[in-house]
């Protein structure tokens, strides 16, 4: 049996995969006291109010958006120039012959 994704798995909880997986169970129940330790220790201690502003900018001033590249825009334009170039070509071609096959 392949065992799935940790996220999978914790949102699962234990009654999917974890139920008929050993292992998984296990992995679940040393999460689940991992979280209550954790909760013991440090549940009266809260960040303060300003911190999610301060990290949102902090993170804000770190992103940079990035100009695409030209050169795919080029060669899109090169590309549809030939083809616009063959299909003048060709239709300069067999025109007389598509007027002979009408008239016949």
């Amino acid at each position: 049996m392949a065992c799935p994704d940790l996220e999978i798995l914790v949102r699962e909880g234990p009654g999917g995969h974890a139920a008929e997986c050993e292992h998984c169970g296990a992995l679940l129940e040393a999460l689940a006291e991992l979280d209550s330790t954790l909760e013991g220790a440090y549940g009266a201690v809260s960040a303060p109010p300003s911190l999610a502003a301060a990290v949102r900018m902090r993170i804000a001033a770190h992103q940079t958006v990035r100009r695409p590249p030209v050169l795919p825009e080029i060669l899109d334009f090169i590309g549809w120039a030939a083809l616009l170039a063959l299909v003048a070509v060709m239709a300069q071609r067999f025109l007389p012959l598509l007027g002979a096959v009408i008239t016949g």
